[in-house]
């Protein structure tokens, strides 16, 4: 099954005889048979059935709806794919349990850092991994969880000022800015973000957890929490990837236009950007596939032994 990516407005999608119905004033009328369907990826501006829809979860399409400006506002519709109770109960009880959700958050941290170090390999710098390495080892010894955060955030910072320094001048990139995002890698970082963080709450779905109860993303209003955990690891990978994207000159400022403070990407720069991602999202999924179903065999772990015996995942 393939992915249907939509990328223009205008578009209206309808449901007839166990097709998807695709119309456009500009085009012409296409047929979709729904089993040839994985997922449905469009922007917003794109009228939809409600009948479509409860198909979608029939035939377990998930249906991503994206905003280039303000990422928060994209959403999605997962198909429903398994509803296993028991190990969301088991989630619960990690969410109670201070001494779990410390544990597996510095396995998550731990894994993060040495993946940074990995993305930067290719480059030799011996004092970035140096300083890498000594944020890995403070991140170990860590006994509470802000001074974990702590020991992350500044291995984050340290990775951003790397690939600050991977880019052109031109570009504009100076820091990791969300809402808008100022220039054209901090838009595509954003938008690579929200597909993979879609990603990650449909793996969430096929392995029957929740993904709004997570162990280093805290429970937050509007935050699929474990989709986040799932994917953080992943960041340095996606940043790499971003940054070649520019450098090997697949994209660059003529695919981009600013207006109102925010920086978004041209329909021909959406056309590269889509082709492209989707080599890549082939890793992605498989990552995030393992993630989940790792973090699966944990809860049922927990769930057959003691606490004292509970071993971590990542």
């Amino acid at each position: 099954m393939a992915d249907l990516i939509l990328d223009r407005k205008g578009f209206s999608l309808t449901y007839e005889g166990e097709c998807l119905i695709i119309r456009h004033k500009e085009l012409t009328t296409r047929s979709l048979p729904m089993r040839r369907i994985g997922r449905i990826i469009c922007q917003h501006g794109v009228n939809i059935d409600t009948k479509l829809i409860g198909q979608c979860q029939r035939f377990g399409i998930d249906f991503v709806v994206l905003n280039q400006r303000y990422s928060e506002h994209s959403f999605a519709i997962h198909a429903n794919h398994l509803r296993q109770a028991q190990r969301r109960v088991a989630q619960y009880r990690i969410s109670t349990d201070p001494e779990l959700t410390f544990n597996l958050s510095k396995r998550l941290v731990l894994h993060k850092i040495l993946l940074s170090i990995h993305c930067t390999r290719s480059h030799a710098d011996k004092a970035l991994h140096q300083t890498l390495r000594e944020q890995w080892h403070a991140a170990a010894n860590a006994q509470r969880l802000d001074v974990l955060r702590g020991h992350e955030g500044i291995a984050q910072r340290i990775m951003f000022s790397h690939w600050k320094q991977q880019l052109r001048p031109e570009l504009g990139f100076v820091r990791r800015e969300r809402r808008p995002p100022p220039d054209p890698v901090n838009a595509v970082l954003s938008l690579s973000a929200t597909l993979t963080h879609h990603e990650a709450v449909r793996q969430c779905l096929v392995h029957g957890l929740d993904p709004w109860l997570g162990f280093y993303h805290t429970l937050t209003p509007g935050r699929q929490s474990l989709a986040c955990d799932l994917m953080e690891p992943l960041r340095p990978a996606l940043e790499q990837w971003v940054v070649q994207q520019f450098n090997q000159g697949h994209l660059d400022l003529r695919h981009f236009s600013t207006a109102n403070g925010g920086c978004m990407m041209g329909k021909q720069g959406r056309e590269i950007f889509y082709r492209l991602w989707q080599k890549n999202m082939t890793i992605i999924q498989r990552r995030l596939r393992r993630y989940a179903r790792l973090f699966s065999r944990h809860l049922q772990q927990i769930e057959e032994t003691p606490p004292c015996s509970q071993a971590g995942i990542f």
